[in-house]
């Protein structure tokens, strides 16, 4: 049995949430028992039906862990996988061999020993990406990259003639670059922009939008269902989100580019963080940096006034999500890793 420790699990949403819950049912499918020890819902949606046992721990976050930490023992599993170094402090003395998930974002928050003493109970460090690999190489002895898979989003067919139409599709906030994306659109002439997700950034977006001109020409969809965010996507042409480090938040890897890329669209992404292992540079999309508004305008440019580069690079990044990024391709590593003889490979 393979136990997933995590705080972040579906129907609650966000990106790891999303990949815990694609993790177990990629685990399940592969005929792999799993149990998910994970925390309470905290949204409004009900527990789906799993095929899989999936266990929730409510109440102050000592109590959780502490809850955990018992649930853990007492299931005795051949393997634990963690979705990220703080799950590892609910694990109890003479834990099973246990995976690490490495996202970036957490790593960059000055906490330097608890960090390292959590990830000293861990065997192996799955990092995100490249970037993600360097960040905790100083704090574990075995990190293995594994660039992080998704799932199918459902299938949509296109209904609207190519254009001019950006979207983008995160948290709101300053790290995605979003802002930079509606700075760029009075020197793109008939372009737009849609933007799905939610987050503390929308009153400022919606006020430099307005305050640009641009307000007529900016959607504000709000967090879409997963059919209607494949609708979305299905009739856009470009996606953007070129990320920046903002204080001590940075983007991992970011999932939203795979899932762009499932519809055959190139994206702009950010040089800051591990973008770059989710866009292959003039292969994919384009990599630039996010924190110069002229280098993101220019991106998009080259991308909106260029229909063949456009499609020949959204092209690309289809067949590269489906080859290399699906969970049939990737789950081999992760389960390598949950073999305790992976502590000499990683």
């Amino acid at each position: 049995m393979i136990a997933l420790l995590t705080q972040c699990f579906p129907p609650d949403h966000g990106g790891i949430e999303t990949l815990m819950g694609q993790m177990a049912l990629a685990l399940h499918q592969a005929g792999r028992p799993v149990v998910v020890l994970a925390d309470h819902i905290r949204g409004d949606g009900p527990e789906p039906a799993w095929p899989f046992a999936v266990r929730r721990f409510g109440g102050p976050r000592p109590w959780r862990r502490w809850r955990k930490a018992r649930a853990l023992a007492a299931l005795r599993p051949a393997a634990v996988l963690a979705d990220s170094w703080k799950s590892l402090e609910a694990l109890p003395a003479g834990a099973p061999h246990t995976v690490v998930l490495a996202h970036g974002n957490e790593l960059l928050r000055g906490r330097e020993a608890r960090m390292r003493a959590a990830l000293g109970r861990a065997a192996v460090v799955a990092a995100n990406s490249a970037y993600t690999a360097g960040l905790v190489a100083g704090l574990h002895e075995h990190v293995a990259v594994v660039n992080l898979p998704l799932a199918p989003p459902p299938a949509m067919a296109r209904v609207t003639p190519p254009g001019r139409r950006i979207i983008g599709v995160g948290r709101l906030e300053p790290r995605k670059g979003f802002d930079r994306v509606i700075e760029a659109l009075p020197g793109l002439p008939g372009a737009s922009f849609a933007l799905v997700g939610a987050g503390a950034d929308l009153a400022r977006l919606a006020g430099l939008a307005e305050a640009l001109g641009v307000a007529g020409r900016v959607a504000f969809l709000g967090p879409l269902a997963e059919a209607a965010k494949a609708r979305a996507l299905a009739d856009a042409d470009v996606f953007a989100m070129p990320a920046r480090q903002a204080g001590a938040s940075v983007e991992g890897y970011g999932l939203a580019y795979l899932e762009a890329a499932w519809f055959g669209l190139p994206s702009l992404a950010g040089t800051a963080g591990g973008a770059a292992d989710a866009v292959l540079h003039g292969q994919t999309g384009l990599v630039v940096d996010g924190a110069d508004p002229a280098a993101v305008r220019d991106g998009l440019a080259a991308l909106l006034d260029d229909p063949a580069l456009c499609r020949r690079l959204g092209d690309a990044a289809r067949e590269r999500v489906r080859r290399e990024l699906s969970w049939e391709a990737v789950l081999p590593r992760y389960l390598s890793l949950l073999e305790p003889s992976s502590v000499r490979s990683a």
